[in-house]
This record gives structure tokens, C-alpha cells and sequence, in this order.
């Protein structure tokens, strides 16, 4: 089992490299001893905090909330996904006109357009969600969070005016 760390100092204290001379973890130290007992192979990989930054996250919500020591507390299940979470909705979201979702943004985009019945809000709104894509050809792309294209469409599907 591969054991991730992101405290170097903890991890060799934890392999035995290091003794652990502060008073207050070493009764967690002697419990992990116990329970280290119960694997086969552990492997320590030490992990900057930097690469890690879920576990960041989850650590600093730990050290905010208070729990009662009568209270349970269950796991806390993760799951991961080879796909954004939101291509998992687009194909179940009916949408009466049957244009696809990108249809008002590659319209904004290509030609500057709004739909019919847009109110100044949608406008806006429209105008804020449409900074988040690009056209380059004929291929929309959304901005990721680190500057990455993601194709959505290669082609806009042939729309007729009526």
C-alpha cells in the first residue's frame, strides 16, 4: 500500500529515519506503530503540498471543524472521474428548442448575436458565460481553469431561420 505524505519530517519519523521527540505526538506515533503492524508493505512517498492540493484542502477543512467525541463520523467517499462532471448532464438536460447547449454562445461568439427572447439579464449573463470560450475555425472551445482549450464541437450543426 503506497502511503502519501506531504511532511517529509513526518514521513521519516514514521519510517523510524527520525525519532519523534516532541510529547505531544508521541503517543500518535506509538498507535501508528500498532497499526503499521497490521499491512504487509507500506511504501512512504513523500508528496509536496503544492501537487496535492486536495488534500490541502480537506486537511484545512479538518482543522476548522469541531467534532464532539460522542459523535460518529463517517467516511467521506471520493470519486473520481476520467470525464468533467458536467459532460454527465448535458446529454440528460431537454431543452424544448433541440439546439445544443453551446448554441447561444457560438452564436454570441461567430456573429455577435443574442436569441430572440433574451432579456438584458440573459444578455449579460450570456456575455459573462461566453468569455469561458473561444472559436478557433470552426471548433468552440472552453477555457479550462488553467488556460487549457477544451473542444466542445467540431462543427455547428446547420441551423435554418424560419
Amino acid at each position: 500500500m503506497d502511503v502519501l505524505g506531504d511532511s517529509n519530517l513526518v514521513l521519516r519519523q514514521v519510517r523510524g529515519d527520525w525519532k519523534t521527540r516532541d510529547a505531544k505526538l508521541k503517543p500518535y506515533h506509538a498507535y501508528l506503530e500498532l497499526l503499521i503492524e497490521k499491512f504487509e508493505e507500506l511504501k512512504y512517498i513523500h508528496l509536496p503540498r503544492a501537487q496535492n492540493q486536495f488534500v490541502d484542502a480537506l486537511a484545512t477543512l479538518a482543522s476548522i471543524v469541531d467534532i464532539p467525541t460522542n459523535v460518529i463520523v463517517r467516511p467521506l467517499l471520493i470519486e473520481t472521474r476520467s470525464v468533467p462532471a458536467y459532460c454527465h448532464l448535458i446529454d440528460e438536460t431537454k431543452v424544448q428548442d433541440d439546439l445544443p447547449w453551446f448554441h447561444d454562445i457560438h452564436q454570441f461568439l461567430r456573429f455577435g448575436t443574442y436569441p430572440k427572447a433574451a432579456t438584458a439579464k440573459d444578455r449579460r449573463a450570456l456575455r459573462q458565460l461566453a468569455t469561458r470560450f473561444v472559436i478557433y475555425g470552426e471548433t468552440l472551445y472552453r477555457r479550462s481553469f488553467d488556460d487549457r482549450l477544451l473542444p466542445i464541437c467540431s462543427e455547428m450543426p446547420k441551423v435554418l431561420d424560419a
